[in-house]
């Protein structure tokens, strides 16, 4: 959607886009200019992508995120704190050729509608819609799995610089891309495992423990296996300990280590000596031995003579020689020698198939795609299919000869199809799933889209003081959206503009204001407005408090010092 916060009353002129810059010489951390919306830019090895996206969550973040990774370079939008919308410059992101091959678009109208944006510039969402070449309810999915797939390999950059520019204005075919928090995980999940151990470095050889941070572990989005995982750290061991204790979970609990540590929920203490450094515990004192029984003689039989052969056995004089001479091999080393020759001729694994396994289950939007079973599918075909894929991507499954970074994705994959069946196995869970899943779908894209444009027109309706065209716009804006607080401040301005006796209507709009305002603070025509409002019936010393909170949260908002200035005067 549209940027908030960014649109001025009749009369008045655009507001600044950007909060003013940190004072000469000091030196803002991440965190601080997040949270003070200040402008930041570093290296990514003073803050990850992950961690970026995560403090603009943590902040509730307006603004715009410029990553220049090793591969490609993208631009994130956040609304309080929300991805809003996904762009790279990579040719493999093109949302058009990414729309031809989902049967979304023809590619002769990508063609045309490239052309026209050429000319003229603009989105190409934009373009499409205008000529027509797309229908927005039907498409807005497309768009959507599209910029989340954009925004997980943005969130993945190692390497490169970062800028954050604070309050920058959305683009206008932006619309929330999903739970802030459920972004993050779902990019975590997107890494490969050895990707995770790689990027966690030394760090799971030391105690992992859990702390307080900005958000709670409710927060995140976390699936039953991952809640597990959680459950696990104990403050005691390190990650390296609690995989090798867990095995089944040991891809997970990497996973959790990393995403805790970037979203400040855990932290790393001291190295844990590797096993064989480590103090062992006394033996237990040795117990006093039972007398031992004396055996009962067993009766030795005379064997009965074996009357000789009839046939005489032809006697051969040679030399033995050393090949003929087998000494004994123990019996475990027989098995040694006989699984080392099976493993040597076995053939080797796949390991291209279980990449393009690993690619199609990374692209899964749920459990039931991952396990390719419907919703409504019975417990006995869930079944089914997950044992299919289990025996495929089992880890016991690996032959001895299996190089260590297959061995890895193999355990990866396992992980993700365990994780599936262990919620879709579960009456309860997987009725608490479904759930989730049609809240989740229940946002609807379209409706959200259509309501910011009428708001648009809305505002030009304002400023041209066509009042009763923009009251109307605004009321078919809240239809459709009725959860955004913006429209009932500009709502309450228009209402209060339209009325006979703006004094009586008074106390009532600057109530409506109010009220929005403690959903969103931060929404600076609310201040503006009722700074107006205060004004235009005399209240002046009402009207300079309401402009001055509006500028203890904005003290260089261009609308409110000009407005408090010609008050004062």
């Amino acid at each position: 959607m549209l940027a908030r916060g960014k649109r001025a009353p009749p009369g008045v002129a655009g507001m600044a886009s950007s909060a003013p810059p940190p004072p000469p010489g000091t030196q803002v951390g991440p965190e601080a200019a997040l949270a003070a919306a200040l402008p930041w830019n570093g290296d990514l090895v003073e803050a990850t992508t992950l961690r970026l996206a995560y403090l603009a969550a943590a902040f509730s973040a307006t603004g715009r995120l410029v990553l220049h990774g090793e591969r490609a370079s993208y631009t994130l939008f956040f609304r309080r704190g929300t991805p809003e919308h996904a762009s790279s410059s990579s040719a493999v992101d093109d949302l058009g050729v990414f729309l031809v091959a989902k049967g979304a678009l023809e590619g002769p109208a990508l063609a045309a509608a490239e052309q026209q944006r050429a000319a003229t510039g603009g989105e190409l969402v934009e373009t499409l819609a205008s000529m027509g070449a797309m229908n927005p309810a039907e498409t807005f999915r497309f768009i959507q799995e599209h910029a989340v797939a954009v925004l997980a390999r943005a969130l993945s950059s190692e390497e490169g610089h970062a800028f954050w520019e604070p309050n920058a204005p959305l683009p206008t075919s932006a619309f929330p891309l999903g739970a802030r928090f459920g972004l993050l995980c779902d990019a975590v999940r997107r890494l490969d495992g050895l990707t995770v151990r790689r990027r966690l470095g030394t760090r799971v050889h030391r105690v992992l423990q859990r702390v307080g941070g900005r958000i709670q572990v409710a927060d995140l989005k976390l699936s039953a296996l991952e809640a597990r995982a959680v459950a696990l750290v104990d403050g005691v061991r390190s990650a390296a300990e609690l995989a090798a204790a867990h095995p089944p979970e040991a891809e997970v609990l990497y996973r959790i280590a990393f995403l805790l540590s970037e979203t400040e929920l855990a932290v790393f203490g001291a190295e844990r000596p590797p096993p064989s450094q480590r103090p062992t515990p006394p033996p237990p004192p040795a117990a006093t031995p039972a007398p031992t029984p004396i055996p009962t003689p067993i009766p030795v039989q005379t064997a009965t003579p074996v009357p000789a052969r009839q046939t005489p056995i032809p006697t051969v004089t040679a030399t033995p020689t050393a090949s003929a001479v087998r000494p004994e091999v123990p019996a475990a080393t027989r098995i040694r020698i006989a699984t080392a020759k099976t493993d040597a001729a076995a053939p080797k694994p796949d390991t291209t198939a279980l990449r393009e396994l690993a690619d199609k289950l990374g692209r899964a939007e749920d459990h039931f795609r991952v396990l390719g079973v419907a919703r409504d599918a019975p417990i006995a075909t869930v079944k089914a299919a997950y044992f299919a894929l289990a025996k495929q991507v089992h880890p016991d499954a690996a032959p001895a000869s299996e190089a260590a970074e297959t061995r890895a994705l193999r355990a990866d994959l396992f992980a993700r199809v365990s994780e599936a069946w262990a919620v879709l196995s579960d009456d309860e869970k997987k009725k608490k799933y479904l759930a989730e899943l049609e809240q989740g779908a229940a946002v609807d894209v379209a409706a959200i889209l259509e309501a910011e444009q009428l708001f648009v027109k809305a505002t030009v309706y304002v400023k041209t003081r066509q009042y009763d065209a923009a009251l109307k716009a605004l009321d078919d804006a809240t239809k459709l959206h009725p959860d955004e607080p913006e429209f009932s401040v500009w709502r309450a301005w228009v209402d209060f503009l339209l009325a006979s006796d703006r004094k009586a209507r008074h106390p009532v709009a600057a109530a409506a204001i109010e009220a929005a305002l403690k959903e969103s603070p931060r929404c600076m025509p609310g201040y503006l407005f009722l700074g107006q409002m205060a004004k235009l019936v005399g209240e002046l010393a009402v009207a300079e408090r309401h402009l001055k909170r509006g500028l203890q949260l904005d003290p260089e908002h261009a609308d409110l010092v000009r407005e408090l200035k010609y008050l004062r005067k």
